[in-house]
């Protein structure tokens, strides 16, 4: 799957669907993204669909994690923004112990901030994996 396989109506869905959220994230996060590394967040409305994507790139080795807790403390303080779907861009590979803690350090930091994470995906020129879905949302079966 790809952005090009994304519904016309996308924006009005809710990014609980990880087939659709994976095409969303194909079309946010870049190809210069995915080779220089970055983090992305989906910023979602209170009903779960997109409002704003937001990615950092260019980290020169800073820690994800901090980034995370920073980005996280703004959401916060965001009117009508109560969660995002997490975006690790890298060039190549597949799903790693790096990228578990940084899901699992989300789930956390979103636990405490009160904010819904609404997944989690890698991104790679191979294509967009998810993580395991957030506790409390149910995965579903495809975006048609």
């Amino acid at each position: 799957m790809s952005f090009e396989n994304l519904p016309s109506d996308w924006p009005a869905r809710v990014l609980d669907d990880p087939v659709l959220t994976a095409d969303v994230v194909d079309l946010v996060v870049s190809d210069a993204d995915r080779s220089s590394g970055a983090i992305g967040f989906l910023l979602c409305r209170p009903g779960g669909n997109l409002a704003q994507p937001v990615v950092v790139g260019d980290l020169h080795g800073e820690d994800p994690v901090r980034v995370l807790d920073r980005m996280v403390e703004i959401i916060t303080d965001l009117p009508d923004t109560p969660g995002f779907v997490l975006a690790i861009a890298r060039a190549r590979g597949l799903v790693g112990d790096a990228d578990r803690r940084l899901h699992q350090h989300a789930l956390d930091a979103c636990a405490r901030a009160g904010l819904t994470l609404w997944g989690t995906y890698l991104a790679t020129h191979a294509g967009v994996t998810p993580l395991p879905v957030a506790l409390g949302l149910s995965p579903r079966t495809g975006a048609a």
